[in-house]
């Protein structure tokens, strides 16, 4: 299934892959972060390089605020305003190189930080959020940003996972440059848009809840948040079998 040029670090996987998951996940829905828990840790060993279905399965993160979660709409925000940022420029090998090096959900930001946000969700749940303003949990998306993609990456391995496009620009800065709202007027960020292009996307398909999977184009109910090792296996067995 497509997505916009600036949305695509939401895709890991081959991109030719002839199968497609996509899970439509809201970040303050505890169901959701048990089910991108569950397909980092049992789905995507079985479909990544050296995995049972290597190159067959394609998984798209589709980020669907729920109206009724207050702050949802914030942390979509900042998802893809890392995604924005993730996405490769230019052209040419490099550029090429860039994108397959975002196939792997560890180097790949837009997915580590999706990681992170269900790591901290409980914190940006209505009750323990009431009193914060959207200013406030903005300046702290920007923190995340910066300790998990930036500091971390760096201590570990010299370099970070994410930096800013323009040479010179701390990723702080960028990050608050994108999720930043003028005093007057009713047009949000600069990533509202692409927050639009992620809903409309859900309503089109006729998404009511969170998580919601979808397989090849058609909602799948028999898709759990709980799927372990053994029920996904199942599942590949039976979609995928002994395809070529």
């Amino acid at each position: 299934m497509a997505l916009p040029p600036q949305l695509r670090p939401f895709a890991i996987g081959d991109s030719q892959a002839p199968h497609c998951l996509e899970l439509y996940l809201d970040f303050t829905c505890p169901f959701s972060a048990k089910q991108l828990r569950g397909v980092d840790t049992h789905l995507l060993p079985l479909v990544m390089p050296g995995g049972q279905y290597a190159g067959k399965v394609r998984v798209l993160l589709r980020p669907y605020p729920q109206p009724w979660h207050s702050t949802a709409p914030l942390l979509c925000e900042a998802a893809v305003a890392v995604a924005r940022l993730a996405a490769p420029r230019g052209s040419g090998k490099d550029y090429d190189a860039e994108w397959t090096k975002l196939c792997n959900a560890d180097d790949n930001a837009a997915w580590v930080f999706a990681r992170k946000l269900m790591e901290v969700q409980e914190s940006y749940f209505d009750g323990p959020a009431r009193n914060k303003n959207a200013d406030q949990i903005r300046a702290e998306m920007a923190s995340l940003v910066i300790s998990s993609l930036g500091e971390a990456p760096r201590v570990h391995t010299g370099r970070p996972l994410l930096q800013a496009p323009e040479k010179g620009l701390p990723l702080g800065q960028a990050i608050k440059n994108l999720l930043r709202v003028e005093k007057e007027g009713n047009a949000g960020s600069a990533c509202v848009s692409d927050v639009k292009w992620c809903v409309k996307m859900g309503r089109q398909n006729g998404i009511h809840v969170t998580p919601t999977a979808v397989w090849d184009g058609l909602v799948n109910g028999s898709i759990g948040s709980s799927f372990g090792a053994d029920e996904w296996k199942e599942f590949l067995a039976k979609e995928i079998g002994n395809e070529p």
